[in-house]
């Protein structure tokens, strides 16, 4: 006997001994640990709120928390997990009481739902508060229009040829009333598409508001592309409220107008179509020598008009 430990104790030096203990200590208290975690352990553990199934014309705040103690049977290890890891629970408002500015929600009618978010084996014994009553605000439901995209970009040459058609060309919206009632209408998202030279057909999403909830966020775009020229005329100023007892000159008396039109409907477009004027009752409200020119109406799908010169200089006659 004394030979066979000499020969351990040659076999296994005092520190490589010390680690084999070491070892089986640290396996020893493992093993009792997840012996005892494994038992059925009571305990109460606090879980914030986490509110589904709101109605559409409610709102919650956003910023409050809402907290419940559960009282549940499990084990040690699913306890832990519910004490550090999983701190949160859906509660179901659809058949929370609304009145006033206070909602009730009764908790005791939520427990086989909680029941079902917890571990199978785990009990849920109590709950607390019996009831939970909390602040909220209604939304204000509203239809607005969809505007059309902007700033889109098209190859050079082409543009948009005809009217933009939306579908749906309105949405309803809910918000709180401060901010619905500002609402004008609702925008498309920035085009991502560059160089477009065929016809827009797509499937756009409205840009998301704050605090605003969209019936639908979807959108159907579409609109005719057409290439266009650009085509320059020499066009006459008219004067108008003029007495008859004058006479007035301009200079000068014609301008350079420059447009883009369809490139199939370019020769059909004349000076005449286009109604330039000076308002002779704008000199009674000036001092200056000058008169701007306006542009009264101008032929259908001319765009892009420019002119020079904006002012003209006069000379009244009597």
């Amino acid at each position: 006997m004394q030979w066979n430990f000499e020969k351990f104790r040659l076999r296994f030096p005092e520190k490589k001994r010390i680690r084999f203990f070491s070892l089986f200590v640290s396996l020893s208290i493992l093993f009792w640990i997840i012996t005892k975690l494994s038992n059925p352990y009571s305990s109460s553990v606090t879980f914030e709120l986490d509110f589904v199934n709101v109605p559409d014309l409610i709102v919650l705040d956003q910023n409050q928390e809402i907290t419940i103690k559960a009282d549940i049977t499990a084990s040690g290890f699913q306890l832990l997990m519910y004490h550090y890891f999983i701190k949160q629970l859906d509660v179901s408002l659809v058949d929370a009481d609304f009145t006033e500015n206070l909602a009730t929600v009764e908790m005791i009618d939520q427990k086989f739902y909680l029941q079902q978010q917890l571990f199978q084996s785990a009990i849920l014994n109590s709950i607390s508060p019996k009831q939970m009553i909390f602040p909220y605000g209604k939304l204000k439901r509203k239809k607005i229009p969809v505007f059309p995209p902007d700033g889109l970009r098209y190859k050079p040459g082409y543009d948009r040829s005809g009217d933009w058609k939306i579908n749906p060309d309105s949405v309803w919206v809910y918000g709180p009333d401060q901010k619905i009632d500002t609402l004008i209408g609702a925008f498309i998202e920035p085009f991502s598409k560059e160089d477009i030279d065929i016809d827009i057909n797509e499937k756009a999403r409205l840009l998301s508001l704050d605090q605003i909830k969209f019936e639908t966020s979807d959108v159907l775009i579409q609109a005719k592309v057409n290439r266009f020229t650009e085509k320059s005329q020499d066009a006459i100023i008219h004067i108008k409220n003029l007495p008859d007892s004058l006479a007035i000159k301009l200079f000068p008396q014609t301008l350079q107008l420059t447009f883009s039109v369809l490139v199939d409907k370019a020769e059909g477009i004349k000076p005449s179509d286009f109604n330039f004027y000076c308002d002779f009752r704008k000199i009674q409200l000036t001092e200056q020598n000058t008169l701007d020119i306006f542009l009264e109406n101008e032929p259908e799908g001319v765009r892009n008009i420019r002119w020079q010169p904006k002012k003209v200089d006069y000379l009244i006659r009597k």
